[in-house]
């Protein structure tokens, strides 16, 4: 499970009651994604939906902060370690662009927090400027 509000962290489970987080070898809390300065995700990131398991590894699509917006960005992990951050999308690819998303009780936010596969296609329901929900489809 990928967690976290600021920074984004890991933790397994073997019974899915009971959650170890990940830490460093002297057992400090590790974040395994953090912001970044000058990106779209410069002042928090913060995992949506569920991890995805892919051929490519582990899918982490999540919301990050930063330039005055909250947008949506991507993080591949390793399917063996899955602390291992192998990609990060450079550029968000859900932004506030629409008047429902950019005008609201806080503007310029899309929030992914839902998906569902259906009919073939990948759903993603998201918080629009904090007064909607909206939903984007992905084929």
């Amino acid at each position: 499970m990928y967690w976290g509000d600021r920074d984004i962290y890991l933790a397994t489970s073997d019974d899915l009651i009971s959650w170890e987080p990940y830490t460093d070898r002297r057992g400090n809390l590790t974040p395994v994604l953090r912001p970044r300065t000058g990106f779209f995700d410069s002042g928090a990131v913060e995992p949506g939906p569920f991890a995805l398991q892919t051929p490519n590894g582990i899918l982490l699509l999540y919301n990050g902060s930063g330039n005055g917006a909250c947008s949506v960005g991507q993080a591949l992990f390793d399917e063996k370690k899955p602390e291992r951050l192998n990609a990060r999308s450079n550029t968000n690819y859900l932004r506030p662009e629409k008047s429902y998303e950019t005008r609201g009780q806080k503007d310029n936010v899309c929030f992914v927090e839902g998906m569902v596969y259906f009919n073939r296609r990948w759903y993603l329901y998201y918080g629009a400027a904090d007064e909607k929900i909206a939903v984007a489809e992905v084929r």
